[in-house]
C-alpha cells in the first residue's frame, strides 16, 4: 500500500531517501503555539504566539477560553493558523502579524479546518453544549451557521480532493457534503466508517497522498476513504494514547501522552533513514503537532 510504505519511510524503517529539507512544524498546548524550523539539524523555534499576550482578544479569550489549546492547524498555505482549545475558544491567527481574524466560543473545541469560501468547521467534544460539528463563516464571530451531532468530536478535516468534510468522533469517521447555497448552510452525511480497536478517536490528519492517519485510544492506523480500509501503522500502533500524528512529504511527527493527556515533547522521524529524534518542549504541556500541508 503506497500510503503505508510512505509512512514506514517517514519512520526511518526502510531504505534512505533524500535528507529532510527545511519545513515548518507547529506545536501547541497550554495557551501557546510554537513554530519550529526543521532541517537536517535539530529543530529551531522561530516564532511563538501566546493567548495571554494577544492584545486584540477580549479578556475572556485570553483566560479561560484559550487556556488549553488542543490544535494549531496551518491553513492557507501556512499564512494563517486555525486554533482550537478544549477550554472553549476557536481563533484564526494571521501568521505574519499574529492578529486574530476570527473568533468563536465553542465548548470543548478539539479540531477545526478552513473550508472554501471562508467557512470554518469545528469539532466539539464531550460537553453539555458540545458533541457536535459546527460551521461558521470567517467575518461572523460567535455565530454558528449549521450543526450536526458528533459524539466526542475530535477531528475536522476539509478534503479538497473529494470535496468533503471528514470528521472524527468516539466511534466513527464520517464524511459530509457541505452546501452553502441559500441562506442557511447544510451539512449532509455522505459516508461513515467504524473505527478499529477500542475506538475512542483522538486525531485525524491527512497525508500527502490523499489518505489519513487516525489515532484511537489503543492504536494508530492509516485510513483509505476509497476502500474504507483501516491498516495498522506498525511503527506506532503499539503506542497507547497517541494524541497527534502529522505527516509531511519528508517526515512524520507525533505526540504520545506522558502525563494525563499531555507530553513534554514530540518525536520526529525523517525519511533519511536516521533514528527518530525526541524534541523536548520545555515549559509547554504539549498536545498536538502539525506540519504545513
Amino acid at each position: 500500500m503506497r500510503l503505508f510504505s510512505a509512512l514506514l519511510l517517514a519512520a526511518g524503517m526502510v531504505a534512505a531517501a533524500p535528507a529532510l529539507a527545511a519545513d515548518r512544524l507547529y506545536a501547541c498546548g497550554d495557551d501557546q503555539i510554537r513554530e519550529y524550523r526543521v532541517s537536517g539539524d535539530a529543530p529551531v523555534e522561530t516564532w511563538r504566539w501566546t493567548a495571554a499576550d494577544a492584545a486584540d482578544l477580549p479578556d475572556a479569550y485570553r483566560t479561560p477560553l484559550l487556556a488549553h489549546i488542543d490544535d494549531c492547524k496551518p491553513v492557507e498555505g501556512g499564512s494563517a493558523i486555525l486554533v482550537t482549545a478544549s477550554t472553549g475558544g476557536v481563533v484564526l491567527i494571521d501568521r505574519a502579524t499574529g492578529k486574530v481574524r476570527f473568533r468563536a466560543t465553542a465548548p470543548m473545541a478539539h479540531s477545526a479546518d478552513l473550508l472554501p469560501g471562508g467557512y470554518v468547521a469545528v469539532a466539539l467534544s464531550l460537553h453539555d453544549e458540545g458533541n457536535r460539528l459546527q460551521l461558521y463563516r470567517v467575518g461572523r464571530n460567535e455565530a454558528p451557521l449549521a450543526s450536526v451531532p458528533l459524539p466526542s468530536g475530535h477531528g475536522a478535516v476539509w478534503d479538497a480532493r473529494r470535496r468533503r468534510l471528514f470528521a472524527l468522533s468516539h466511534d466513527l469517521i464520517q464524511s459530509f457534503a457541505v452546501d452553502v447555497r441559500g441562506p442557511t448552510p447544510r451539512l449532509t452525511e455522505s459516508g461513515r466508517w467504524t473505527l478499529p480497536g477500542r475506538r475512542d478517536g483522538h486525531d485525524l490528519s491527512p497525508t500527502p497522498d490523499g489518505g489519513y492517519v487516525v489515532t484511537t485510544d489503543d492504536g494508530v492506523w492509516t485510513f483509505d476513504p476509497a476502500s474504507g480500509r483501516f491498516t495498522t501503522l506498525a511503527a506506532l500502533n503499539l503506542k497507547l494514547r497517541v494524541k497527534a500524528v502529522s505527516v509531511s512529504a519528508r517526515a512524520m511527527a507525533w505526540v504520545q501522552a506522558e502525563e494525563s493527556w499531555w507530553a513534554h515533547g514530540f518525536t520526529l522521524a525523517a525519511r533519511d533513514g536516521s533514528a527518530p529524534r525526541r524534541i523536548e518542549t520545555p515549559g509547554l504541556k504539549l498536545y498536538k503537532v502539525r506540519w504545513i500541508p
